[in-house]
């Protein structure tokens, strides 16, 4: 296990500790038989009191998880320790954790011996570590931070991000490795700070990635020879995010948040938005707010994943806690807000990842309690 000091996390860390006290008075007023959960979800029973703050499935029993808790009372700064570990068969087992202040963030594989952990590690740089069944190997590629990774196979692993030039330039990133060695693609505008945030994989010859850069979305696509930067809308706010990408039968759709970059006072609420399209032509749709109040702070939403199940496109939000709205469906016409799979109110769905059976998985955060005490549950086709 590691200690690990994000001074950085302070403001947010504070903020989610007063939302659960007051989530922890609400929850005391809440009927006793208030369900928590959506129908047909089944809860992975996690490793440790901790919880799971993430979760990576590779089938129908195996998966690489992390498990979160704040050993600090305060922030000054905060403090973590992060546990690794590995389902194989249904049963939990412990993985050491790569070098010390190497990255977990970002977790993705595809068997117990072939996993990666990546991302901003405990001293403020970055590294990519590779798990082979009985050690870790430093993969990393300097100054390259990584935002988010799928794993097809142990010859094919996607990662984004951004990389930090020298002269301070921040373009966005994607590098690919082929089993023996990544190649690393910058995109953007080298004089923006471009963030990826997903990427999603349909086959060699058709990749797709989305971020930000510069306060407007941003997204590329990867035909098998090269990346083209592909036009999107400019939505209603002055900065808008993109945080996941899914395709279904050959249309794009695009989630995450639309607001203001300098004030949502009086501009309204950050929203959850959805572009669908095929690659040229764009529609937005947003995701209604539950029983909106009117206050811009807690009407607040976004799209953090999306997923296709049973042929439906899913969407995993962020909401304001006591809503306990984590999902929304795509109706053919609309988007049709659920509980979330998680057990206490206001639980929020930051993953979707379908399996090769027909399971749509989802892993979040739950409310009241530490804000990183995490879930994970599965949803089988047709269920």
């Amino acid at each position: 296990m590691r200690i690990e000091h994000r001074p950085t996390h302070r403001l947010r860390a504070a903020l989610y500790a007063m939302a659960a006290l007051l989530l922890a008075v609400l929850a005391g007023l809440a009927p006793a038989d208030r369900a928590h959960a959506a129908a047909g979800w089944q809860p992975v029973p996690p490793p440790a009191p901790a919880g799971l703050s993430a979760y990576v499935p590779f089938d129908a029993t195996s998966a690489v998880a992390r498990s979160t808790v704040q050993t600090s009372s305060t922030c000054l700064p905060c403090e973590y320790e992060h546990t690794l570990w590995t389902r194989q068969a249904g049963t939990w087992r412990s993985l050491p954790l790569p070098s010390d202040g190497a990255s977990t963030d970002v977790l993705t594989g595809t068997a117990s011996d072939d996993v990666w952990a990546l991302g901003r590690g405990e001293w403020g740089d970055f590294s990519q570590y590779h798990w082979n069944g009985t050690g870790w190997t430093d993969r990393t590629i300097p100054n390259f931070e990584v935002l988010a990774a799928r794993a097809v196979s142990r010859t094919d692993v996607w990662a984004v991000g951004n990389y930090r030039e020298s002269n301070g330039d921040v373009p966005g990133a994607v590098a690919h490795w082929n089993g023996s060695a990544w190649t690393l693609t910058k995109l953007g505008a080298q004089d923006a700070w471009t963030n990826l945030k997903a990427v999603h994989v349909v086959s060699d010859d058709d990749v797709w990635v989305v971020g930000s850069g510069s306060g407007r979305l941003f997204a590329a696509h990867y035909d098998g020879t090269s990346w083209k930067e592909v036009a999107l809308p400019r939505l209603s706010g002055l900065s808008a995010t993109a945080n996941a990408v899914v395709v279904r039968n050959g249309e794009v759709w695009i989630g995450g948040t639309d607001r203001n970059l300098y004030s949502d006072r009086g501009t309204g609420a950050p929203r959850a938005f959805v572009l669908r399209g095929d690659g040229t032509t764009w529609q937005t749709t947003y995701v209604p707010v539950p029983a909106p109040t009117g206050d811009e702070t807690e009407d607040r939403m976004s799209v953090q994943a999306l997923a296709v199940h049973d042929g439906t496109v899913w969407a995993g939000l962020y909401a304001h806690r006591t809503k306990d709205r984590g999902l929304a469906g795509w109706n053919g016409s609309t988007w049709e807000t659920a509980a979330a799979p998680g057990a206490t109110p206001g639980s929020e769905v930051t993953a979707l990842y379908p399996t090769a059976d027909g399971t749509l998985w989802a892993n979040g955060l739950h409310y009241p309690n530490s804000y990183l005490k995490g879930y994970a549950a599965s949803h089988a086709p047709g269920a």
